[in-house]
């Protein structure tokens, strides 16, 4: 988590530099795509007794939205806001009594890019800082982590106002401690604990870019 805070600092340094020379130029970017990825371990601790591994909880892959809020930048780049949701569950023959329960994946990311431009195709490289929360449904516990993002895409403007993009971001999401994300059990206290110090998710994302 040291290497996390280190480099969180680093990155807020880098996005933030633009700011100061940023033109009054915004653009929203609405996105669609496929999320996969994010594998969690789960241990288990009975009454009297050591804790012990009992395996992965997986996120099952799924599709995904998003939205991207952001200002341009004179390097050529941007500076933005994300936020990406995936209504999706925790993949069957995972740990019970998780197993086959709906999650929802978000991300609340700051980010930047840095853009490559050849002609109306502007290749780039992103990265963002931010927060995920994963929201089990029924009588489950809800979990708000810390997240950094890295991704590489593609723009292509046409027109002045109004283009396509195309990129891959990967997600990865630390944990300070073991949580228990995966109970409570019938008597409300918690058995299964997850005691990852991480985990990994992919997306894979396509959208429009509107400039003003």
């Amino acid at each position: 988590m040291k290497l996390l805070r280190m480099l969180s600092v680093s990155l807020v340094a880098l996005l933030t530099a633009p700011l100061v020379q940023a033109e009054s130029r915004w653009f929203v970017a609405p996105m669609y795509g496929a999320s996969f990825g994010g594998d969690l371990e789960v241990t288990s601790k009975l009454p009297d007794q050591e804790r012990t591994d009992v395996g992965d909880l997986e996120i099952d892959d799924d599709s995904h939205v998003g939205l991207m809020i952001g200002m341009e930048t004179p390097d050529p780049g941007n500076v933005y806001l994300l936020y990406s949701t995936q209504s999706t569950r925790f993949k069957e023959g995972s740990i019970a009594p998780s197993n086959g329960v709906d999650v929802d994946v978000s991300y609340y990311h700051f980010g930047g890019s840095l853009y490559f431009p050849r002609g109306d195709l502007e290749p780039y490289l992103s990265a963002s800082i931010g927060a995920t929360h994963l929201k089990p449904s029924g009588n489950y516990s809800d979990e708000l982590a810390f997240s950094l993002g890295l991704a590489l895409g593609a723009r292509y403007m046409p027109l002045e106002n109004l283009g396509l993009y195309a990129e891959l971001r990967g997600f990865y999401t630390g944990y300070d401690s073991s949580t228990k994300l995966v109970c409570p059990d019938s008597d409300g206290n918690c058995t299964l604990r997850i005691e990852s110090n991480g985990f990994f998710q992919g997306q894979a994302s396509i959208g429009v870019v509107v400039r003003f």
